[in-house]
């Protein structure tokens, strides 16, 4: 199902229903249309508040875990030498989950050259 069938279906359930109970309440008279109203406003209320609060809950524990858990060492020499020139010898680009570089060689980039021995491409698994 596609998600412009999946909007017009929920649209067309909000409408029915959202006239289903315009129909209910007519019929039930003012006092008791009043009560009705009331208690479905609590409803309504508790459960906003409940998605509120397990929508709040995810993201604390989200923000809680590390999103990158980067490691660097013992890399060599990295040297460039002219204009555009780049050498990397650990890490250089965007990393989402576990990444580790460890003992890299030395790394030259001359003449607008570029040299890395690290890890130095995007990488999201």
């Amino acid at each position: 199902m596609g998600r412009t069938l999946k909007v017009i279906s929920a649209a067309a359930v909000t409408g029915v229903g959202l006239a289903g109970c315009a129909v209910f309440l007519s019929g039930e008279g003012l006092d008791r249309a009043e009560k009705w109203v009331s208690i479905a406003g609590v409803v309504v209320s508790v459960a906003i508040a409940l998605v509120g609060l397990w929508l709040s809950w995810s993201m604390w524990r989200q923000a809680a875990t590390p999103a990158d858990a980067r490691s660097v060492r013992n890399t060599g020499q990295a040297v460039a030498v002219g204009q555009g020139s780049r050498a990397n010898t650990g890490w250089a680009g965007v990393t989402r989950g576990a990444m580790t570089v460890d003992r890299t060689g030395n790394a030259e980039a001359r003449d607008g050259g570029w040299a890395n021995t690290g890890r130095a491409e995007d990488s999201t698994p």
